[in-house]
């Protein structure tokens, strides 16, 4: 996902604050470079973010929810 789509879809799910304050560790870690942007949609709707949370916490609890959908085998529970 480039850096245009994860703005994007901050804004739209209320998030620009955080998205403020994540742009840097975002780019510096490349958490969401390789990810498609309906996984971060997805985590949106599923989770409630706290205005104060981390960025250790967002990218805690955003690669929980990648290996749940994804597996820990690299195959997805979800989808077949």
């Amino acid at each position: 996902m480039n850096e245009q789509q994860m703005e994007d879809l901050f804004h739209f799910y209320g998030h620009e604050d955080l998205y403020k304050r994540f742009k840097t560790p975002l780019y510096v870690t490349g958490l969401l470079d390789d990810s498609e942007a309906e996984l971060l949609e997805d985590f949106f709707d599923h989770f409630t973010l706290e205005r104060s949370i981390l960025f250790d916490e967002f990218r805690f609890w955003f690669c929980y929810f990648e290996v749940s959908k994804r597996g820990m085998d690299g195959t997805s529970p979800y989808y077949t």
